[in-house]
């Protein structure tokens, strides 16, 4: 027991001895910061490299104490080898970007084990500070902002105390949160008014992970995409009139007309056609819509989550209102829309939705006889169905409300996790299953028209949208949802088969459609705890915020600044921005110099010094001797000739009770300097 005892006390004396050491606390704070950065980069990061960074980061606070011994130079250049292997290897699978952020954060994790002077701690520092840089190419919340704010902080810290041997710990930190507070004015004068220039140059592409659709669509694939309740976007109304009523918020994204029997997909032909039309200049019929002058135009602003995609959700039909958007979207002859690149980051766009605009058929014969196109591998009792509705029904809505009719009607039912169907999917949901999700019910519905003659295709994209506000709605990914469109009289007119079975999911979203069919979204041990009222308010304040964040800090773009300064300007020219970049340059010297230009410090004096320099004055003055450097023993014998006697004797008792209160550390009271001021007004009488 003594010798458990003397190694635990051993080990506090060594715990003790680093935290008295300036250089180590802010060692120890430098593998905190980086630790931190490695949990935000989780996505980019490969796994061995995780694991070699964070052993790197143990093996460096364990080296603090003299208990444990760091890696020699040779061993660590040995990984470092080893590693630049690993990444030459892997690197073309991950993507040029993340092999970047790869090979950073390894050169960081090394370094970290042979920290040994200020330059090994200065590169180390910038290290981060890139990496920081790096966690915010993918992520740009206002969350992700204050953890990196904290990060910056630490790093701050760890800086101030390294080079601030004998200064403490608290005070460093508090001269760190002066000089960030002292910054933020600055940053808000940079961010406000300097120029919005476009990057100087291209990112590197990242292979990170796609998130949301896809232009392939399996029928379980959008039902996967009901477990995540991540945000898709938030649309913003100039009102809460303008907001679409539930049923009629449909989030346009793809048309997938191409069926193998199995998978849906984006039809070859059409990505060839679009290309042949765009090259001869033809206008898309989104285009012509939006050049006309039409009553019901609504115009709203979309703020969508990276996806690494470039097709865009959009209310249909909207058109791009490119004079807003810093990227470039084009409309293509099937209503949808593409940013010219792919949006990976927070994105705003301004769009307008013409809400009684029909969706023509853009380019004549062609999309018909895309649509008819029926795959026969496979779902031969679908195929026998719809030729059996072509032969019963005269025309073609006869048809259409025929397959509808039969999901209302035919025992069909609404699930979120139907059996497989792996093979004959089409005849398997109709003939046997009769329950599965959006995508089941809209593929098999345009299976069957096609069978039946009646051109016809799968859309995807979003319906619904909860109210985050009167006039903001926010779209998650599990509204993803897919209907059909029918080609009639040259028209593609819009049926969803989900209304036939589940017609609460249009009007009051997937959740509530689920509850009345006695299923749930996702269950897990804390659903109970975040369907309570408290946590329900906590996740509406956060959401809030991030969407003011996205709005008004990421959405302040090359557009929202000129909007501001017009309004404050009026009509810009160039002469007035000049004036505006030369008057903030101005006004951030001006914070500096306030900030860091030495400034005339206050004197203190105590009250019995002030009547002893009010003396010294007046005699000054009657006497013409200065006293300079004069001790005033010396300064009293060298004017007493000079005053009259009287006044000499009351300058040397004022003399004499200033030197016992400042010099014998005793007599201080107010009695003491009651009898200095009455010593001092003697002194005046006598000198008048």
């Amino acid at each position: 027991m003594s010798i458990l005892t003397s190694r635990q006390f051993s080990q506090l004396a060594v715990l003790k001895s680093v935290f008295s050491q300036p250089q180590s606390v802010a060692v120890l704070l430098l593998c905190a910061a980086f630790s931190l950065i490695l949990s935000t980069l989780t996505s980019p990061l490969m796994i061995w490299v995780l694991m070699l960074s964070g052993c790197a980061v143990v093996v460096r606070v364990a080296g603090l104490s003299t208990l444990h011994n760091l890696p020699t130079s040779r061993t660590v250049n040995l990984l470092a080898v080893l590693a630049v292997f690993a990444l030459s290897w892997f690197g073309f699978s991950v993507g040029l970007l993340d092999s970047m952020i790869n090979l950073l954060t390894v050169a960081c994790a090394l370094k970290i084990m042979l920290v040994k002077n200020k330059r090994d701690f200065h590169l180390l520092i910038c290290t981060s500070l890139f990496l920081i840089g790096c966690g915010f190419i993918s992520s740009l919340s206002v969350f992700a902002w204050i953890g990196y704010t904290a990060i910056l902080a630490l790093l701050l810290v760890a800086t101030a105390i390294y080079h601030g041997a004998g200064v403490s710990i608290a005070r460093s930190v508090r001269f760190v949160s002066i000089l960030i507070v002292q910054a933020f004015p600055i940053a808000l004068l940079l961010f406000l008014l300097l120029p919005q220039l476009p990057p100087l140059w291209q990112m590197p592409t990242s292979k990170s992970t796609e998130t949301g659709l896809s232009d392939t669509v399996t029928p379980g694939d959008i039902a996967s995409l009901a477990s995540s309740s991540e945000l898709a976007f938030s649309a913003t109304f100039n009102s809460e009139e303008e907001v679409p009523d539930a049923p009629l918020r449909y989030w346009r994204a793809m048309t997938l007309e191409h069926f193998d029997g199995k998978t849906w997909s984006i039809s070859n032909k059409r990505k060839q056609a679009e290309q042949q039309l765009a090259s001869m200049g033809r206008s898309t019929p989104l285009s012509i819509l939006a050049v006309k002058e039409l009553s019901l135009v609504t115009d709203y602003e979309l703020i969508v989550e990276p996806t690494q995609q470039r097709w865009l959700f959009a209310l249909e039909p909207s058109s791009p209102n490119n004079l807003k958007n810093s990227i470039t979207v084009s409309t293509l002859f099937d209503y949808t829309l593409r940013a010219d690149t792919p949006i990976s980051s927070k994105k705003a766009f301004y769009l307008r939705y013409f809400s009684n605009a029909p969706i023509i058929n853009g380019i004549g014969n062609f999309e018909a006889q895309l649509n008819l196109q029926v795959s026969t591998n496979g779902n031969p009792e679908a195929r026998a169905w719809g030729q059996a509705l072509a032969n019963q029904y005269s025309n073609t809505i006869e048809v259409v409300n025929a397959v509808m009719r039969e999901f209302n009607q035919g025992g069909f039912r609404y699930t979120l996790s139907p059996n497989a169907m792996p093979v004959d999917p089409i005849d398997s949901f109709l003939f046997e299953q009769r329950a599965g999700f959006c995508a089941h019910y809209a593929g098999a519905m345009v299976y069957v028209l096609r069978a039946a003659g009646v051109p016809a295709r799968m859309v995807t994209g979003y319906q619904g949208g909860s109210a985050l506000s009167d006039n903001v709605l926010q779209v998650r990914q599990y509204d993803a949802h897919a209907w059909v469109e029918a080609l009639i009289d040259s028209k593609w007119i819009r049926f969803d088969p989900t209304s036939m079975v589940a017609p609460s999911r249009l009007s009051f979203g997937l959740e509530h459609a689920l509850e009345e069919l006695g299923e749930s979204r996702e269950t897990t041990i804390l659903s109970e705890f975040g369907n309570s009222a408290f946590f329900a308010t906590l996740q509406g304040w956060f959401q809030q915020l991030d969407y003011s964040w996205s709005k008004w800090v990421l959405g302040f773009d090359n557009t929202a600044q000129t909007n501001m300064l017009e309004e404050l300007l009026g009509a810009l020219t160039p002469q007035k921005m000049r004036a505006v970049f030369l008057s903030a340059l101005g006004l951030i010297g001006l914070i500096l110099a306030l900030y860091f230009l030495p400034k005339k410090q206050k004197v203190h004096l105590s009250p019995s010094y002030r009547i002893l320099l009010k003396a010294i004055k007046l005699v000054e003055t009657k006497t013409g001797v200065r006293r300079d450097n004069k001790t005033l023993s010396a300064y009293i014998n060298q004017t007493s000739a000079y005053l009259p006697p009287h006044a000499a004797r009351s300058f040397k008792k004022l003399c004499e009770i200033f030197e016992r209160e400042r010099y014998a550390k005793r007599d201080r009271s107010s009695d003491r300097h009651e009898v200095m001021k009455l010593q001092l007004k003697t002194l005046k009488q006598s000198l008048k």
